[in-house]
């Protein structure tokens, strides 16, 4: 059963569209680790996610796949400047 990653982004204080969309393009580059189906990244265009302005959508294999795409050191590395720039809200669910 597939699992979806989702993660809500608000930019922290003085981080512009252009470190947004590094950012966003850094994760979009992380289709390459194990388990990962596919990868979608984009701005809001709706006023209906609590102040999130980006929004990411990740496809794994499976649950089984979350623990190891978290601990990638690829996604580990984007997700501490991800973490620096923004404020972080996940869900993940089966499908």
């Amino acid at each position: 059963m597939a699992l979806e990653h989702m993660v809500w982004l608000t930019p922290k204080a003085g981080v512009d569209d252009a470190k947004m969309e590094e950012i966003l393009a850094s994760i979009r580059a992380l289709t390459h680790v194990p388990g990962v189906m596919a990868i979608s990244a984009g701005g809001n265009i709706t006023d209906r996610a609590n102040g999130a302005t980006h929004g990411v959508l990740v496809t794994l294999e499976s649950a089984d796949d979350l623990s190891g795409y978290l601990g990638h050191p690829d996604h580990q590395a984007v997700g501490a400047v991800l973490r620096e720039h923004c404020d972080v809200l996940a869900l993940d669910y089966e499908r």
